[in-house]
C-alpha cells in the first residue's frame, strides 16, 4: 500500500515545530527549577543566585527555606562570599534571622560571622552568636553550628542562658527536632551545667 505524500508532509512539518518546543520546554523547566536553589530547601533570590553562581560576593542577602520537621526559616547577612564558582561553602559577615518552630516558638539568631556549607545545608556561626525565643529565652554562645536540613542547633564552650525561671550556665547547648509526631522538641544542656532557679512568686 502506498504511503500518502501529502501525510508524510505534514508530519514532518508538525514534527519541525513540536520538537523544538519540546526541548525548549526542557530547558525551560530545568532553568525553572534550578534557578533559585543550591540544593534541599536551601533558597536565594534570584539575584543572590546569579552572583553565586558566578562566584561574586553579595552585599545584603536573604536566603529561606523549610527543614525537615516544617521549621521554616529565613536569614539576612550583610555580605556573602562564596569559595568558588558554582560555591560550596560561603562565608556571611553579620548573619541575622529566625527559624518558626514547627508548632513550637519563634527562635532569633544573631552572630558576627558564619560559614556556610550549601551541599548540606550547615551553617557554623561564631563571634558573639546570640540566640532570643519568643518564650522570653535569651541565650548567648561563643559558636553554634545548625543544620538547616534536619532542624537542629548545637551550641559550645560556653553557654549563658537566661530565660522565665532562671539562669543556665553551660558548656553546650543542644536543640534537637522531635523524634516522632506528637512529641516535644528537646532542649539539653550539658559540659557542667549550673541552674540557678528564680521561681516567679519570689521575685
Amino acid at each position: 500500500m502506498a504511503s500518502d505524500p501529502g501525510l508524510h508532509s505534514r508530519i514532518v512539518g508538525v514534527l519541525k515545530v513540536g520538537l523544538p518546543l519540546v526541548a525548549l520546554g526542557m530547558l525551560a523547566s530545568i532553568f525553572l527549577v534550578q534557578t533559585d536553589r543550591f540544593g534541599g530547601d536551601l533558597t536565594f533570590s534570584p539575584g543572590d543566585i546569579d552572583a553565586l553562581g558566578q562566584g561574586l560576593r553579595i552585599t545584603n542577602p536573604t536566603f529561606t527555606g523549610t527543614t525537615q520537621g516544617q521549621d521554616r526559616f529565613r536569614f539576612t547577612a550583610a555580605l556573602v562570599e562564596p569559595d568558588a564558582a558554582p560555591p560550596e561553602r560561603a562565608k556571611i559577615t553579620t548573619l541575622a534571622g529566625e527559624v518558626a518552630l514547627h508548632n513550637g516558638p519563634v527562635v532569633e539568631l544573631e552572630a558576627d560571622r558564619g560559614d556556610l556549607h550549601i551541599p548540606t545545608e550547615r551553617l557554623d556561626v561564631a563571634g558573639n552568636v546570640r540566640i532570643r525565643t519568643s518564650e522570653g529565652y535569651r541565650m548567648a554562645a561563643e559558636q553554634a553550628t545548625l543544620d538547616l536540613r534536619a532542624g537542629s542547633l548545637i551550641a559550645g564552650n560556653v553557654v549563658e542562658t537566661t530565660g522565665p525561671l532562671g539562669q543556665i550556665d553551660s558548656g553546650s547547648l543542644t536543640i534537637q527536632p522531635a523524634a516522632a509526631s506528637g512529641e516535644a522538641r528537646r532542649f539539653s544542656f550539658g559540659n557542667g551545667v549550673r541552674l540557678v532557679y528564680d521561681p516567679p512568686g519570689t521575685r
